[in-house]
């Protein structure tokens, strides 16, 4: 195991060296972000009864806000070529991948100009995907999907283990976002047919998915939801969170959620409404 994680992190200090390192300084140590990688991957590993192994498909590179900054301005498809080196370098180790690998980068104002930090997890179960199941884990209709998850961009999760959830400046809310530029009650996750439903409730800044703004949105795993600064990726895994996140805690115990918080047409509030 110790053998295989070093060849790991070999593939892996070749590819920072040639994308992370070379864009972000000599600051950046091309083997620890590589070690990190590896951990990451070797710890999301799951194994088939078959034999066969499995690596995580869902990673989250969180950097300080500036470097964050500088890598998309400079490397604006760093994240195509950081999945596809991930893909050669698990593959090159003995591991697969049950689905195209998606990486998310994130921001964190708290880690320094060279700090990287790495999550990963599965967005759904790979020895389910090796069954050739036709159906998605955890989506029974009605029902709440199974190891659903938000992970913040402070490293932080939060479990989907509710039919409701809402996001916004107010402190009940059960995340609570501290920017002005969020509205007091600025979206809902909610089920319905057993897949969770991103609902924005006629915000002053909006919502968006994956870049793009919404007035509601179907999640799938591997979303990144962006309101004002923050941004959230959603995820599914049997397991739950990332073992490496911590969990999140509002400021104050939130209220339950309510139904009459949902808003689905388009309408203009007033910050602070």
């Amino acid at each position: 195991m110790k053998d295989q994680l070093s060849r790991l992190e070999g593939h892996l200090e070749k590819l920072v060296e040639g994308s992370l390192a070379r864009l972000l300084g000599e600051g950046l140590s091309a083997s620890g972000v590589a070690g990190q990688l590896a951990r990451a991957m070797s710890d999301g590993v799951r194994k088939e009864p078959g034999g066969r192994s499995f690596a995580p498909n869902q990673f989250a590179l969180t950097l300080n806000p500036q470097a964050a900054q500088d890598l998309l301005v400079q490397a604006p498809d760093i994240q195509v070529q950081l999945a596809d080196g991930l893909v050669r370098a698990a593959k090159r180790s003995g591991y697969e991948i049950s689905e195209e690998p998606h990486i998310t980068l994130a921001a964190d104002p708290t880690l320094g100009r060279f700090e990287v930090r790495v999550i990963s997890w599965h967005s759904s179960n790979p020895l389910e995907f090796t069954q050739s199941m036709s159906k998605e884990p955890g989506t029974t209709p009605g029902k709440i999907p199974g190891g659903a998850f938000l992970i913040l961009d402070n490293g932080q999760h939060f479990p989907l283990d509710r039919p409701v959830i809402n996001i916004g400046r107010r402190i009940d809310n059960q995340i609570v976002l501290e920017d002005q530029h969020v509205s007091r009650t600025h979206a809902q996750l909610r089920v319905r047919d057993g897949r969770f439903v991103l609902f924005d409730l006629g915000s002053t800044g909006g919502t968006k998915v994956n870049g793009r703004k919404v007035k509601q949105h179907i999640l799938r795993p591997g979303d990144v939801i962006t309101i004002s600064a923050m941004r959230m990726v959603y995820g599914e895994d049997p397991g739950g969170p990332p073992d490496t996140s911590t969990a999140y805690m509002p400021p104050f115990p939130p209220r339950p959620a309510g139904d009459q918080r949902t808003v689905t047409g388009g309408f203009n509030r007033k910050e602070g409404k």
